[in-house]
């Protein structure tokens, strides 16, 4: 186990798995502009490493993410729409997401607006039965962003979409999980080592097939011309052959032994 700080995020890693915690616990990690660069950065060096296979992402106290930092929105009305940065770019962030290795959300307790709209397009998220989620965007007039009007209808249907962002209201743990926001829900004691835990199984598999699925499904999930579908897969089906990832498969295969895809690194 390895981990350093890092001034707005805590990063740690745990066997193949690197660990994000969102670092702000006094105001329940709102999303400043530094902490999502950070935050981007660090997945970015961890896609680089070979060592990490997955990414967790938590939040640190209390709270998972308040959402953006209200001061910054004030200061833009007063000052002017243009004087302050806001975050980086919406599609930055989901193009990011959607080449990267993959990506739990393990979410603490409160996650509201950004706070929740930015694990949309993630892979999986779980939470403690502390969580509470709200996209609470009319609640404080605004709207919805970071892609979510787009994500949440194909997680939780276009009715539950409609009620969870008009209403703007909290959605505790056990309904998020019976709607399809999040996979699974935990104590909270032992929310992060059972994230650690998923992520570690994802990571056992190989990096080059994980990245290939993601882009697979993103680009399929909305296409309706099914052979165009059944072509991309065979296309990668075809690159996934040639990898040494399938001839280590095929060899553990008739050795009767489970596929060793990462030798001489350690599992989480």
């Amino acid at each position: 186990m390895r981990s350093d700080n890092i001034e707005k995020i805590l990063t740690e890693v745990r066997g193949r798995v690197g660990i994000i915690t969102l670092n702000d616990p006094e105001r329940l990690n709102p999303m400043s502009n530094e902490m999502q660069r950070e935050k981007m950065d660090q997945i970015r060096k961890w896609n680089e490493d070979d060592s990490v296979g997955a990414v967790v992402i938590t939040g640190a106290g209390r709270g998972f993410c308040s959402g953006a930092d209200i001061s910054k929105f004030e200061a833009a009305v007063q000052q002017g729409l243009n004087s302050v940065p806001l975050l980086p770019a919406d599609m930055e962030w989901l193009d990011l997401v959607r080449g990267s290795k993959p990506i739990i959300c393990a979410v603490n307790g409160v996650a509201v607006g950004l706070g929740v709209t930015f694990t949309l397009p993630c892979d999986l998220r779980v939470a403690s039965t502390e969580a509470r989620f709200s996209f609470r965007f009319a609640g404080i007039g605004l709207t919805p962003e970071y892609g979510s009007t787009h994500f949440l209808p194909h997680l939780v249907g276009l009715g539950k979409t409609m009620e969870f962002m008009l209403t703007a209201r909290f959605v505790e743990a056990q309904e998020a999980l019976d709607a399809g926001l999040v996979n699974y829900v935990y104590r909270p004691e032992d929310l992060l080592d059972s994230a650690v835990g998923l992520a570690g199984q994802i990571a056992e598999n190989p990096d080059w097939q994980l990245r290939k699925i993601k882009r697979l499904v993103h680009e399929n999930y909305l296409e309706r011309d099914v052979s165009i579908v059944v072509r991309h897969e065979r296309e990668t089906f075809r690159e996934a052959q040639g990898t040494e990832a399938h001839r280590e498969a095929l060899v553990a295969f008739r050795e009767r032994r489970k596929p060793n895809f990462h030798p001489g690194q350690s599992a989480p």
